[in-house]
């Protein structure tokens, strides 16, 4: 077994064991067989029918993934980018972030676009999408302050160890340190083969990052940014209505608690598995839901999601190598057309 094989046993074991960990911990003091029993009791007709959305938000992301690379003058199929939008999740079930590659890497080897070129329009699209959870976050807090008050009262260990992460001075000694290592390395060694390697293929960025800046469809960026978390937010709030005990929860709660989840889903354990879980339980336990009644809710929905995002990766990555394909994704002359 060769080292790289073993690294990534060892990150998707750990990733996994810290899931896991998270989970027992939440659910060790709980009657189970009394989660199990309300978990049953859901309306699960009313659970099938959000997964529409779930699979309507990843439509939009891959249209918009799309975009990107149709500025850079690639044209992939459709249906190839959309498939590889759908593996990317099931592939980070099995390790975390590495669907994210995996999804650059596929369409690079079916559709003949460099993976530097999938790479740096996946960058920009995972930025967007990091920007759409702050701003949820944001308009949260603008909703219900009360809530993020209560919440870090009765989660102390959150607030402190977000306290710890940006008080830290190694965080910001590291910073500096990073800072400088780059500077002498484009000042000092700037004539090294490796270096002008690195400043060549930074240059080649820039161009592709000035293409993007200047898209015309930036009004459709937005627009499928929008959609495609419009549709997340619904995928998880109907589920509210499966449950006796959520129904009555307004949309404002919904969006709250589907931002909170979101930061569970930052946390680079494989699906969000125990910090999605961490964070809808102790939302909605705020909102005066029961411990029991919040976990059986986590379970029963994170359980139903998580199928669904397999069955259609699964799906889309054994219809990839199907995608009838046709010579059309052009190279653009890009600085000398350096292809990467």
């Amino acid at each position: 077994m060769n080292s790289k094989r073993l690294q990534d046993i060892l990150k998707t074991s750990l990733s996994l064991a810290l899931g896991v960990a998270i989970i027992w911990l939440l659910y060790r003091k709980t009657n189970l067989r009394e989660v199990w029993e309300i978990a049953k009791s859901a309306h699960f007709g009313i659970i099938a029918s959000s997964l529409v959305f779930g699979l309507i938000g990843n439509y939009f992301r891959a249209l918009r993934w799309e975009l990107f690379l149709n500025s850079l003058g690639y044209n992939p199929k459709r249906e190839s980018i959309l498939f590889a939008t759908f593996g990317n999740y099931a592939v980070n079930f099995l390790l975390p972030r590495a669907g994210d590659l995996w999804r650059c890497g596929i369409v690079t080897k079916y559709d003949q676009i460099p993976f530097s070129k999938t790479f740096e329009t996946f960058f920009v699209d995972k930025i967007l999408d990091i920007l759409a959870g702050i701003v949820l976050v944001i308009t949260s807090m603008a909703l219900s302050i009360d809530f993020f008050i209560s919440y870090f009262h009765q989660n102390p260990g959150f607030a402190e160890n977000l306290t710890k992460l940006f008080t830290s001075g190694w965080l910001y000694l590291s910073l500096v340190l990073i800072a400088v290592a780059i500077f002498v390395m484009f000042f000092f060694f700037k004539n090294n083969i490796l270096v002008k390697k690195v400043n060549k293929f930074l240059q080649v960025v820039k161009y592709d990052m000035v293409l993007i800046a200047k898209m015309k469809s930036k009004g459709k960026i937005i627009a499928y940014t929008v959609l495609a978390w419009l549709s997340f937010y619904i995928y998880f709030y109907i589920c509210f209505y499966a449950f006796d005990f959520t129904k009555e929860l307004s949309p404002i709660i919904g969006w709250i608690v589907y931002a909170m989840s979101n930061v569970g889903v930052a946390v680079p354990v494989q699906g969000g598995v125990g910090t999605w879980h961490f964070m809808v339980i102790s939302s909605l336990v705020i909102f005066g839901i029961g411990y029991e009644e919040a976990s059986a809710f986590a379970g029963a929905i994170f359980t139903v999601q998580s199928i669904w995002i397999i069955l259609l990766g699964v799906m889309g990555i054994l219809a990839l190598p199907h995608v009838k394909r046709e010579n059309e994704n052009l190279v653009m002359p890009i600085l000398g057309n350096q292809k990467q």
